[in-house]
Protein backbone atom coordinates (compact mmCIF):
# COMPACT_ATOMS: atom_id res chain seq x y z
CA UNK A 1 0.00 0.00 0.00
CA UNK A 2 1.46 3.34 -1.12
CA UNK A 3 0.50 5.26 2.02
CA UNK A 4 2.25 2.73 4.21
CA UNK A 5 5.36 2.61 2.03
CA UNK A 6 5.67 6.39 2.25
CA UNK A 7 5.77 6.31 6.04
CA UNK A 8 9.08 7.50 7.54
CA UNK A 9 9.96 5.78 10.86
CA UNK A 10 10.37 8.18 13.77
CA UNK A 11 13.18 6.10 15.30
CA UNK A 12 15.05 2.85 14.85
CA UNK A 13 12.59 1.16 17.20
CA UNK A 14 9.45 2.48 15.46
CA UNK A 15 7.16 -0.50 14.80
CA UNK A 16 4.49 1.45 12.89
CA UNK A 17 5.00 -0.24 9.51
CA UNK A 18 5.27 -3.69 11.02
CA UNK A 19 2.09 -3.23 13.06
CA UNK A 20 0.04 -1.93 10.15
CA UNK A 21 1.39 -4.61 7.81
CA UNK A 22 0.41 -7.33 10.30
CA UNK A 23 -3.13 -5.97 10.50
CA UNK A 24 -3.40 -5.68 6.71
CA UNK A 25 -2.03 -9.20 6.20
CA UNK A 26 -4.23 -10.95 8.75
CA UNK A 27 -7.51 -9.05 9.13
CA UNK A 28 -10.59 -10.48 7.39
CA UNK A 29 -11.33 -8.85 4.04
CA UNK A 30 -14.03 -6.48 5.31
CA UNK A 31 -11.93 -5.42 8.30
CA UNK A 32 -8.89 -4.91 6.06
CA UNK A 33 -10.98 -2.72 3.76
CA UNK A 34 -12.01 -0.56 6.72
CA UNK A 35 -8.39 -0.17 7.81
CA UNK A 36 -7.09 0.68 4.33
CA UNK A 37 -9.90 3.18 3.78
CA UNK A 38 -8.96 4.96 6.99
CA UNK A 39 -5.23 4.91 6.24
CA UNK A 40 -5.88 6.51 2.85
CA UNK A 41 -7.60 9.41 4.60
CA UNK A 42 -4.56 10.20 6.76
CA UNK A 43 -2.44 13.12 5.65
CA UNK A 44 0.73 13.10 7.72
CA UNK A 45 3.44 10.79 8.98
CA UNK A 46 2.33 11.50 12.55
CA UNK A 47 -1.28 10.56 11.81
CA UNK A 48 -0.18 7.19 10.43
CA UNK A 49 2.01 6.58 13.47
CA UNK A 50 -0.79 7.58 15.84
CA UNK A 51 -3.27 5.27 14.16
CA UNK A 52 -0.91 2.31 14.40
CA UNK A 53 -0.42 3.08 18.07
CA UNK A 54 -4.18 3.30 18.55
CA UNK A 55 -4.52 -0.22 17.14
CA UNK A 56 -1.98 -1.51 19.66
CA UNK A 57 -3.39 0.47 22.57
CA UNK A 58 -7.05 0.11 21.65
CA UNK A 59 -7.14 -3.54 20.59
CA UNK A 60 -4.01 -5.66 21.05
CA UNK A 61 -3.05 -4.42 24.52
CA UNK A 62 -6.52 -4.62 26.10
CA UNK A 63 -7.36 -7.96 24.48
CA UNK A 64 -4.15 -9.28 26.05
CA UNK A 65 -4.61 -7.69 29.48
CA UNK A 66 -8.35 -7.78 30.11
CA UNK A 67 -8.98 -10.84 32.21
CA UNK A 68 -11.04 -13.37 30.28
CA UNK A 69 -12.98 -14.95 33.12
CA UNK A 70 -14.17 -14.17 36.65
CA UNK A 71 -12.82 -16.01 39.65
CA UNK A 72 -15.99 -17.94 40.53
CA UNK A 73 -15.62 -21.64 39.75
CA UNK A 74 -18.45 -23.79 41.15
CA UNK A 75 -18.37 -27.51 40.56
CA UNK A 76 -20.83 -29.18 38.21
CA UNK A 77 -24.11 -30.26 39.72
CA UNK A 78 -23.90 -27.74 42.56
CA UNK A 79 -27.01 -25.71 41.66
CA UNK A 80 -27.56 -24.75 45.29
CA UNK A 81 -24.15 -23.10 45.40
CA UNK A 82 -25.21 -20.75 42.61
CA UNK A 83 -28.03 -19.45 44.75
CA UNK A 84 -25.55 -18.96 47.59
CA UNK A 85 -23.24 -17.04 45.30
CA UNK A 86 -26.14 -14.86 44.19
CA UNK A 87 -27.06 -14.10 47.77
CA UNK A 88 -23.52 -13.01 48.63
CA UNK A 89 -22.19 -11.53 45.41
CA UNK A 90 -25.10 -10.29 43.31
CA UNK A 91 -26.77 -11.41 40.10
CA UNK A 92 -23.70 -11.05 37.84
CA UNK A 93 -21.80 -13.53 39.99
CA UNK A 94 -24.71 -15.94 39.74
CA UNK A 95 -24.67 -15.70 35.94
CA UNK A 96 -20.94 -16.36 35.88
CA UNK A 97 -21.30 -19.34 38.21
CA UNK A 98 -24.13 -20.71 36.08
CA UNK A 99 -22.00 -20.32 32.94
CA UNK A 100 -19.23 -22.36 34.56
CA UNK A 101 -21.73 -25.10 35.38
CA UNK A 102 -23.29 -25.02 31.89
CA UNK A 103 -19.91 -25.27 30.16
CA UNK A 104 -18.86 -28.16 32.37
CA UNK A 105 -22.10 -29.94 31.51
CA UNK A 106 -21.70 -29.29 27.78
CA UNK A 107 -18.00 -30.24 27.77
CA UNK A 108 -18.53 -33.55 29.55
CA UNK A 109 -16.88 -32.32 32.76
CA UNK A 110 -13.57 -32.08 30.89
CA UNK A 111 -10.99 -29.53 29.80
CA UNK A 112 -11.56 -29.10 26.05
CA UNK A 113 -7.80 -29.07 25.39
CA UNK A 114 -6.29 -31.73 27.64
CA UNK A 115 -9.35 -34.02 27.84
CA UNK A 116 -8.75 -34.28 31.59
CA UNK A 117 -11.77 -34.34 33.88
CA UNK A 118 -12.54 -31.48 36.24
CA UNK A 119 -11.06 -32.46 39.61
CA UNK A 120 -13.85 -30.86 41.62
CA UNK A 121 -16.54 -32.74 39.70
CA UNK A 122 -15.12 -36.22 40.27
CA UNK A 123 -15.70 -38.66 43.09
CA UNK A 124 -12.53 -38.83 45.16
CA UNK A 125 -12.70 -42.62 45.20
CA UNK A 126 -12.23 -42.76 41.42
CA UNK A 127 -8.48 -42.96 40.95
CA UNK A 128 -8.48 -44.38 37.42
CA UNK A 129 -9.00 -41.11 35.56
CA UNK A 130 -6.82 -38.11 34.81
CA UNK A 131 -8.05 -34.84 36.28
CA UNK A 132 -7.16 -31.16 36.39
CA UNK A 133 -8.50 -28.04 38.02
CA UNK A 134 -10.58 -26.17 35.46
CA UNK A 135 -11.94 -22.69 34.88
CA UNK A 136 -14.60 -21.26 32.61
CA UNK A 137 -12.66 -19.35 29.96
CA UNK A 138 -14.24 -16.59 27.87
CA UNK A 139 -13.13 -16.15 24.25
CA UNK A 140 -14.08 -12.47 24.18
CA UNK A 141 -13.31 -11.07 27.62
CA UNK A 142 -16.24 -10.76 30.01
CA UNK A 143 -14.60 -7.54 31.25
CA UNK A 144 -15.74 -5.71 28.10
CA UNK A 145 -19.34 -5.88 29.31
CA UNK A 146 -18.83 -4.11 32.65
CA UNK A 147 -17.35 -0.84 33.88
CA UNK A 148 -17.29 1.13 37.09
CA UNK A 149 -17.10 4.74 35.87
CA UNK A 150 -17.32 6.96 32.78
CA UNK A 151 -13.62 6.75 31.99
CA UNK A 152 -13.68 2.97 31.98
CA UNK A 153 -16.90 2.92 29.97
CA UNK A 154 -15.37 5.22 27.35
CA UNK A 155 -12.22 3.11 27.07
CA UNK A 156 -14.16 -0.13 26.71
CA UNK A 157 -16.39 1.48 24.09
CA UNK A 158 -13.21 2.31 22.14
CA UNK A 159 -12.09 -1.33 22.39
CA UNK A 160 -15.51 -2.63 21.33
CA UNK A 161 -15.63 -0.16 18.43
CA UNK A 162 -12.26 -1.44 17.21
CA UNK A 163 -13.47 -5.02 17.46
CA UNK A 164 -16.59 -4.34 15.39
CA UNK A 165 -14.74 -2.14 12.87
CA UNK A 166 -11.98 -4.63 12.11
CA UNK A 167 -14.03 -7.78 12.69
CA UNK A 168 -17.45 -6.77 11.30
CA UNK A 169 -18.68 -10.36 11.40
CA UNK A 170 -18.88 -10.17 15.18
CA UNK A 171 -22.15 -8.26 14.82
CA UNK A 172 -23.46 -8.81 11.29
CA UNK A 173 -22.81 -12.57 11.01
CA UNK A 174 -22.14 -14.02 14.45
CA UNK A 175 -24.76 -11.67 15.96
CA UNK A 176 -22.62 -11.34 19.05
CA UNK A 177 -23.05 -8.35 21.36
CA UNK A 178 -21.75 -7.40 24.77
CA UNK A 179 -25.00 -8.77 26.17
CA UNK A 180 -23.89 -12.18 24.82
CA UNK A 181 -20.63 -12.22 26.81
CA UNK A 182 -21.88 -14.90 29.21
CA UNK A 183 -23.36 -17.17 26.56
CA UNK A 184 -21.87 -20.65 26.22
CA UNK A 185 -20.90 -19.83 22.61
CA UNK A 186 -18.27 -17.50 24.13
CA UNK A 187 -16.90 -19.84 26.78
CA UNK A 188 -15.31 -23.23 27.37
CA UNK A 189 -13.96 -25.41 30.13
CA UNK A 190 -10.19 -25.24 30.28
CA UNK A 191 -7.44 -26.35 32.61
CA UNK A 192 -6.54 -23.65 35.10
CA UNK A 193 -2.91 -24.05 34.03
CA UNK A 194 -3.73 -23.30 30.37
CA UNK A 195 -6.09 -20.40 30.95
CA UNK A 196 -3.38 -17.69 31.30
CA UNK A 197 -1.71 -18.90 28.09
CA UNK A 198 -4.96 -18.69 26.14
CA UNK A 199 -5.53 -15.15 27.38
CA UNK A 200 -1.93 -14.19 26.56
CA UNK A 201 -2.21 -15.51 22.97
CA UNK A 202 0.40 -18.19 23.67
CA UNK A 203 -1.83 -20.54 21.68
CA UNK A 204 -4.97 -20.28 19.57
CA UNK A 205 -7.58 -22.50 17.94
CA UNK A 206 -7.16 -22.49 14.15
CA UNK A 207 -10.14 -23.78 12.15
CA UNK A 208 -9.93 -26.89 9.96
CA UNK A 209 -12.29 -28.05 7.18
CA UNK A 210 -14.01 -30.27 9.76
CA UNK A 211 -16.54 -28.29 11.79
CA UNK A 212 -15.64 -27.82 15.47
CA UNK A 213 -12.21 -29.41 14.91
CA UNK A 214 -9.22 -27.12 15.40
CA UNK A 215 -5.48 -27.30 15.16
CA UNK A 216 -3.75 -25.65 18.09
CA UNK A 217 -1.30 -22.97 16.99
CA UNK A 218 1.42 -23.04 19.62
CA UNK A 219 3.33 -19.76 19.86
CA UNK A 220 5.33 -20.82 22.93
CA UNK A 221 6.35 -24.47 22.52
CA UNK A 222 8.98 -24.17 25.26
CA UNK A 223 6.16 -23.36 27.68
CA UNK A 224 3.41 -25.52 26.18
CA UNK A 225 5.46 -28.58 25.28
CA UNK A 226 2.59 -31.03 25.79
CA UNK A 227 -0.14 -29.14 23.93
CA UNK A 228 -2.04 -31.50 21.59
CA UNK A 229 -1.89 -30.86 17.85
CA UNK A 230 -5.66 -30.69 17.46
CA UNK A 231 -8.94 -30.86 19.35
CA UNK A 232 -12.55 -31.58 18.46
CA UNK A 233 -15.30 -29.99 20.52
CA UNK A 234 -18.12 -32.35 21.50
CA UNK A 235 -21.46 -31.23 22.84
CA UNK A 236 -22.47 -33.54 25.69
CA UNK A 237 -25.67 -31.59 26.31
CA UNK A 238 -27.70 -30.23 23.39
CA UNK A 239 -29.11 -27.35 25.44
CA UNK A 240 -25.83 -25.44 25.27
CA UNK A 241 -24.06 -24.06 22.20
CA UNK A 242 -20.50 -25.10 21.40
CA UNK A 243 -17.80 -22.40 21.33
CA UNK A 244 -18.48 -20.17 18.33
CA UNK A 245 -16.17 -20.85 15.35
CA UNK A 246 -16.47 -17.16 14.48
CA UNK A 247 -15.35 -15.96 17.91
CA UNK A 248 -12.48 -18.45 17.97
CA UNK A 249 -11.44 -17.17 14.53
CA UNK A 250 -11.33 -13.61 15.88
CA UNK A 251 -9.17 -14.74 18.82
CA UNK A 252 -6.86 -16.67 16.46
CA UNK A 253 -6.57 -13.67 14.11
CA UNK A 254 -5.69 -11.30 16.94
CA UNK A 255 -3.10 -13.85 18.12
CA UNK A 256 -1.50 -13.87 14.65
CA UNK A 257 -1.42 -10.06 14.54
CA UNK A 258 -0.13 -9.91 18.12
CA UNK A 259 2.91 -12.01 17.24
CA UNK A 260 3.49 -10.82 13.65
CA UNK A 261 3.29 -7.12 14.51
CA UNK A 262 6.21 -7.04 16.91
CA UNK A 263 3.85 -5.63 19.54
CA UNK A 264 4.04 -8.70 21.76
CA UNK A 265 7.41 -7.77 23.27
CA UNK A 266 6.58 -4.17 24.32
CA UNK A 267 3.13 -5.22 25.54
CA UNK A 268 4.59 -7.99 27.67
CA UNK A 269 7.19 -5.55 28.99
CA UNK A 270 4.49 -3.02 29.86
CA UNK A 271 2.60 -5.73 31.74
CA UNK A 272 5.74 -6.75 33.61
CA UNK A 273 6.48 -3.13 34.47
CA UNK A 274 2.97 -2.59 35.78
CA UNK A 275 2.95 -5.96 37.47
CA UNK A 276 0.34 -8.61 36.74
CA UNK A 277 -1.24 -8.01 40.14
CA UNK A 278 -1.69 -4.32 39.36
CA UNK A 279 -3.93 -5.29 36.46
CA UNK A 280 -6.34 -7.29 38.60
CA UNK A 281 -9.07 -5.75 40.69
CA UNK A 282 -10.23 -7.31 43.95
CA UNK A 283 -13.19 -9.02 42.26
CA UNK A 284 -10.91 -10.83 39.80
CA UNK A 285 -11.69 -8.55 36.87
CA UNK A 286 -9.06 -6.43 35.17
CA UNK A 287 -8.14 -3.10 36.72
CA UNK A 288 -8.41 -1.08 33.55
CA UNK A 289 -7.11 2.08 35.22
CA UNK A 290 -3.69 0.43 35.51
CA UNK A 291 -3.81 -0.65 31.88
CA UNK A 292 -4.86 2.83 30.77
CA UNK A 293 -1.77 4.27 32.39
CA UNK A 294 0.34 2.36 29.85
CA UNK A 295 -1.69 3.23 26.76
CA UNK A 296 -3.16 6.17 24.91
CA UNK A 297 -6.63 4.95 25.88
CA UNK A 298 -5.94 6.88 29.04
CA UNK A 299 -5.78 10.10 27.05
CA UNK A 300 -9.07 9.28 25.35
CA UNK A 301 -10.58 8.34 28.69
CA UNK A 302 -9.51 11.68 30.16
CA UNK A 303 -12.53 13.15 28.43
CA UNK A 304 -14.53 11.37 31.11
CA UNK A 305 -12.10 11.27 34.01
CA UNK A 306 -8.49 11.50 35.08
CA UNK A 307 -5.83 12.46 32.54
CA UNK A 308 -3.31 9.72 31.80
CA UNK A 309 -0.05 9.78 29.86
CA UNK A 310 -0.09 8.34 26.33
CA UNK A 311 1.44 4.94 25.78
CA UNK A 312 4.62 4.57 23.76
CA UNK A 313 4.35 0.91 22.85
CA UNK A 314 5.49 1.54 19.27
CA UNK A 315 8.60 3.38 20.45
CA UNK A 316 9.65 1.52 23.60
CA UNK A 317 12.96 3.34 23.92
CA UNK A 318 11.31 6.76 23.89
CA UNK A 319 10.66 8.47 27.19
CA UNK A 320 7.34 10.24 27.69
Amino acid sequence: MEKLEQYVPTSSSDRTKRVLRAFIDHLPANGRANLIRHLQSLQSNQEIHDHAESLVNGLLMPMRTLRSTPTISPRAGMEDSIENVAAHSGSSAAREARLKRDCLTRDGLKCVVTDRYDENSMDRSNTNIRTTYTECVHIISFSLATWKDEQEEFAKNVIWTNLTRYFPSIENQIRFTRESINDTCNAMTMSKALHPSFGAFDFAFEATPRRHTYTLKNYKPRLLDDLPESVTFTRHNSHFSLPSPGLLKIHATIARIFHASGAAEPIEKAIRDLGETALLAKDGSSDISAMLAATSLGVLGSRAGNIQQPGLLLNPTTKG
